[in-house]
């Protein structure tokens, strides 16, 4: 059922008045943000603690938001805070996924540097012409000619604690994707798809591709061997305590959905490359065995088509497996060992705030260990207990945190340019839904120097989704519009109504069906709040979003004339094309059930069926090359309005997925972004 709200109504006169006139061109407040200020910043994961907890590891990455930047750098930094951190290892290319060698001796990593393996000893190299399988369905290939290609393959490396020379332990063609040390130190396994046959020219949809496999290689002989089956597609793995068994996360294909939605954590023996049945179903991330090797825990997705994550700890000795947390109010994630093996560490995502969480197995019972004031994405602990997390606060994008007694400190000053930087204020807000009073909370940014009760112009951004969550935390990328918008003059309101992260699975499951329904009635019933305490301005009110914000935000335009302008990005606004179009299907059909059957249902939900209400200009944006929200639909949504006569522009950035990945998109879509708002609010 769809909620109207009136409001301020805007005629299509007025809107095509608009188009008409010149764009105003509004002098940027003294110290406003610009697009290249924010593509300046750097992000930082993989918090990596030394055996000892005294140093921590992390990944430095030059593009906020993003998975394919084409550099990063690996950098060190004493748990103490007493000396600043210092880059450690550092290529022309990529170096990641910092991992230290059982007695904190060795640290391996994966790059993409130039690899000078050719088949002869050098050091601890793998030697590509021993390799073996045990099944014999992969044959080993030599190494890529680095003469030939411009970019080598991802490769592990391992470097000495002090530093010198990183010496390479891999040349395969294909790029080793995750490692694990054994707990002796004295192997590594690792991850790497089998290399691909078939030809690149013409693309067969949901063919089934190459394989990723377990591999082990002995670092005294460099000896290397397949020891995962064919057929079985692996993303991650974990060595038991003794050393002598494997669990990984495994699915019988390779496509995207399968990784996201049938993804289970198995035991596989390295010796006979047998996959032992299924212990834990829907698994979401990484297997972690206890110290005594009796248990494995893993996240996992408790509703299919749904993030709700849970924890599960499967009891090897007994069969059983055991539910933690799932009444718990918050988003549980990242689930280790407690040094006395009686509880799971982990972080706890709750209204827009993270915490260090404590999951008693007894009793399931989560204990707060330390309110982080911000969001966290990484976690690392230690078996003495010490805790390292990778956090971002409202003043400064993230950096490694020590979590000491409770109390989070700061260790690492990635992004040291934000000082000098007048931001917006950041602060959780709440207030109820008016029809059934359930209490939602969001996030406001308001201007630099702002004055309590004067309405100003503000934009609503909606986050994807619709699981996910706006936090008390860094709102600043090409994704992330808060603090561009607060400092050019904007009060930003970024809502987590129902469907979102941050109460709970139940909460996260009450949107179901429902898109543009309650969820939308949240968001309006949060913007008359912040119009009653005089905030935002309600003849100058913007919406935009990405993917699921997008989709609301489309809503928003097609269903209610309060908003001036409006951003529409990568947003599923035919979800009956999304349905059968996506490349994760589980996604729609968990909300809405199977296509064929919610058809009705999934065409009233749609924002594309209303196109004639539109008053609003509305900016698309799209990635030609999205397959999670195929651009067909954005296209359809922009000729659509083009064709009524509706005020519409719209962007289609070549080679883009999804998620944006190059730098000059990224900026462009965010003078684009505030462009728009200045334009028309």
């Amino acid at each position: 059922m769809s909620i109207r709200h009136n409001g301020l109504r805007a005629t299509l006169l007025a809107a095509a008045a608009a188009l008409l006139a010149p764009p105003v061109a509004s002098a940027a407040p003294q110290g406003a943000l610009t697009p290249a200020d924010i593509m300046t910043l750097d992000d930082m994961r993989d918090v990596e603690l030394s055996p000892d907890g005294r140093f921590a590891l992390f990944t430095v990455t030059a593009q906020m938001a993003t998975f394919g930047a084409p550099r990063s750098t690996i950098w060190i930094v004493a748990m103490d805070g007493k000396t600043p951190a210092r880059r450690f290892i550092v290529s022309a290319g990529v170096d990641d996924h910092p991992r230290w060698s059982p007695d904190g001796r060795r640290i391996a990593f994966l790059s993409n540097r130039a690899n000078p393996i050719t088949g002869h000893s050098t050091g601890y190299a793998f030697h590509p012409e021993r390799a073996t399988s045990p099944d014999r369905a992969v044959e080993a290939t030599p190494p890529p000619d680095p003469s030939t290609s411009a970019v080598a393959s991802r490769q592990l490396w391992v470097i000495d604690r002090d530093g010198g020379e990183a010496v390479p332990l891999t040349a395969l063609a294909t790029d080793v994707a995750d490692f694990a040390w054994s707990p002796d130190g004295r192997r590594v396994a690792f991850l790497s798809a089998d290399r691909d046959t078939a030809p690149a020219d013409p693309v067969v949809v949901d063919r089934a591709g190459p394989r990723t496999r377990a591999w082990i290689l002995d670092l005294a002989d460099g000896r290397a061997r397949i020891v995962s089956p064919a057929a079985v597609n692996i993303s991650a793995l974990a060595w038991s305590p003794d050393a002598r068994r494997l669990a990984v996360r495994a699915a019988d294909t390779t496509t995207i959905n399968d990784y996201f939605y049938h993804s289970r954590i198995a035991v596989l023996d390295p010796d006979s490359g047998t996959l032992g049945p299924a212990l834990i179903e829907q698994a979401a991330g990484d297997p972690v065995w206890s110290a005594d090797g009796g248990r494995i825990a893993a996240s996992v997705i408790r509703t299919p088509g749904f993030i709700g994550l849970g924890v599960r700890v499967h009891d090897l000795a007994r069969g059983s497996t055991v539910a933690l947390a799932d009444d718990h109010p918050g988003l549980v994630t990242n689930p280790s060992w407690s040094a006395d093996g009686r509880a799971l560490i982990a972080l706890s995502f709750e209204q827009t705030r993270s915490n260090v969480v404590r999951i008693a197995l007894a009793d399931g019972r989560v204990t707060r260990i330390a309110a982080l004031g911000g969001e966290a994405t990484d976690v690392s602990t230690t078996r003495s207990g010490a805790i390292a997390v990778a956090l971002s606060s409202p003043d400064r994008p993230a950096d490694v945190w020590s979590v000491g007694k409770g109390e989070p400190r700061a260790v690492t000053r990635i992004n040291p340019v934000v000082q000098q930087w007048k931001l917006g204020q950041v602060r959780q807000v709440s207030w109820k839904n008016g029809q059934d009073g359930r209490t939602v909370y969001g996030v406001l940014v308001t201007p630099p120097g702002y004055v309590p009760g004067t309405p100003i112009k503000t934009v609503v951004q909606i986050h994807g989704g619709p699981e996910w969550a706006w936090w008390s935390g860094w709102l600043g990328s090409w994704h992330e519009w808060a603090q561009l918008l607060a400092t050019n003059g904007y009060a930003v309101f970024l809502p987590n109504p129902r469907g979102s992260d941050g109460q709970g699975t139940d909460f996260a499951r009450t949107v179901g069906s429902d898109w543009g329904g309650m969820d939308f009635r949240d968001v309006m019933d949060g913007v008359d709040m912040l119009v009653a305490q005089k905030i935002a301005d309600p003849a100058r009110l913007g919406i935009g979003g990405w993917s699921y914000g997008g989709y609301l935000s489309a809503w928003a335009v097609t269903h209610s004339t309060r908003f001036k302008a409006a951003v529409v990005g990568a947003a599923p606004v035919d979800l009956g094309l999304m349905a059968l179009a996506t490349d994760t299907p589980d996604f729609t059909s968990g909300y809405f059930g199977a296509p064929s059957a919610a058809l009705a249902t999934l065409d009233r939900a749609s924002p594309i069926r209303s196109l004639e209400a539109v008053t609003t200009p509305v900016l698309v944006l799209h990635g030609a090359e999205d397959t999670r929200v195929p651009a067909l639909g954005g296209l359809a949504f922009y000729r659509g309005l083009k064709l009524l006569g509706k005020p519409v522009e719209m962007v289609r950035y070549p080679r883009e997925p999804h998620w944006f990945h190059e730098p000059a998109h990224q900026e462009d879509l965010q003078r684009r972004v505030l462009a728009w708002f200045d334009r028309y609010l």
